[in-house]
């Protein structure tokens, strides 16, 4: 009887586990929501000072994230309304669900420009031939204009004849000639980096260091922290689950386990993301959104609980088995056993596995960039498209997730050795204590 609860009672928590994730659009439709409107541009960068409407009314400005909040409409399909300086205006319709985050992304202002505007391409010089943003183009000494993060490029009416062009950036050696301009006419100008190679900008690498630091480091953490979390007791149900002595119990265990295994986590993600808000849609024919960080979570955390299943199982079968015995001898039925005799000691065995679990999940987290999770490759993917400079920042995040992997690494090393040696010590007294047996001689 007290296996069969047991076995009961690590069902219902597994289901009380799944139920909130299905209940989250149960909102009422007759309150005011708190909805919170992110504001990016055609690079999904966000966009302060933009202007936002929501069904015609003017709501304000968002702030320096490109955010505003709205908290004075129902839940329910809206209009809103958002420009600002160099990108089109646009209205999009949203669903406002109580606490979730919406997203609206501006195009680049398309503007007809006077036919005799001269347009300067400003080039990487090496064999990439990239487009610089940001380089500053002079005419006779006269700054026109930074070329743009999308084409490179700057526009400006120059008068026809011969002019001297420079064009400069810093980090980058300065281009100068003399030319003659036509109207409308385009030319193209290279720039050769002040250093050795042309791929590597050291300023930029500070730049994205910053970034990723700053804005992405703190979502990868959350990401990794609350799916190690919830991994864990998933792990552990699993795990009790795949040495259970209850047929169902262990079955559900076991296809959990290897069907996770078996599929891989960027497929997971998409599911999670794309395919689920549909499967739920369709089964409560209603309407179901789940925002990108939420999603990169759960994924994570039903991958992560998987193989924490097969951990906690290995540690499990790794106590000798007549501590189950000893314990069951004493009287304790085998939940009690379980509890405070084995799993003690399991996870005794198991924490150096586990300390390897929560690094690789760390370094899994950066999934999260394929459904615009701002962790630490998102910006340096957005940065890298920013500065048409991809090996920079790239390094960046890789010095970023060296940064953390390698200091856990050591300490689950120490975590490791340091039960390996207590454990030797425990044999040592134990066989010293140990009585010798005498063989009588005739």
């Amino acid at each position: 009887m007290n296996r069969r609860n047991g076995s009961l009672w690590a069902l219902i928590l597994i289901l009380l586990m799944i139920i909130p994730a299905f209940s989250v659009p149960a909102v009422s439709q007759g309150e005011n929501v708190i909805i919170t409107i992110n504001i990016k541009d055609y690079m999904l960068r966000s966009v302060p000072n933009a202007s936002v409407s929501v069904d015609g009314s003017y709501i304000g400005t968002t702030d320096a994230d490109g955010v505003i909040i709205v908290s004075s409409f129902t839940a329910g399909m809206h209009n809103i309304t958002a420009s600002a300086p160099g990108l089109t205006e646009r209205t999009a319709e949203r669903e406002f669900i109580n606490g979730e985050n919406v997203n609206v992304q501006l195009n680049r202002e398309s503007t007809v420009s006077d036919p005799d505007i001269v347009t300067f391409i400003v080039l990487d010089s090496g064999t990439s031939q990239s487009k610089l943003a940001g380089a500053s183009v002079y005419i006779d000494g006269v700054e026109i204009g930074k070329t743009d993060t999308k084409d490179g490029k700057v526009q400006f009416l120059v008068p026809q004849g011969i002019h001297r062009v420079k064009v400069s950036k810093n980090g980058w050696q300065d281009n100068e000639t003399v030319m003659e301009i036509a109207p409308g006419a385009t030319y193209t100008m290279t720039l050769a980096t002040a250093g050795k190679f042309s791929i590597f900008n050291f300023n930029l690498f500070t730049y994205a260091l910053g970034k990723e630091v700053t804005r992405g480091l703190l979502v990868t953490i959350q990401l990794s922290l609350v799916a190690m979390s919830i991994g864990l007791v998933i792990g552990l149900v699993m795990g009790l689950g795949r040495v259970s002595t209850n047929f169902l119990f262990r079955a559900v265990a076991s296809i959990y386990v290897e069907g996770i295994r078996g599929l891989p986590i960027l497929l997971q993600l998409l599911f999670v993301n794309f395919g689920l808000p549909f499967l739920i849609s369709d089964l409560t024919g209603g309407q179901f959104n789940i925002d990108g960080f939420t999603a990169c979570v759960i994924a994570l955390s039903i991958n992560s609980g998987a193989y924490m299943g097969e951990i906690f199982k290995g540690g499990i079968e790794a106590v000798h088995k007549g501590q189950m015995e000893a314990a069951r001898s004493l009287g304790l039925s085998y939940n009690q056993s379980m509890l405070f005799i084995i799993l003690p000691q399991a996870f005794k065995i198991v924490l150096p596995t586990l300390g390897n679990e929560f690094i690789a999940l760390i370094k899994d987290s950066s999934i999260g960039m394929v459904i615009s999770v701002m962790e630490v490759v998102w910006w340096s993917k957005s940065i890298g498209a920013e500065y048409y400079n991809t090996f920079t920042p790239l390094l960046a995040a890789g010095m970023v997730y060296l940064c953390i992997t390698i200091p856990l690494g050591r300490a689950v090393q120490y975590i490791e050795k340091k039960y390996s040696v207590q454990n030797t010590r425990t044999t040592e007294k134990a066989k010293k204590k140990a009585k010798p047996i005498r063989e009588d001689t005739a």
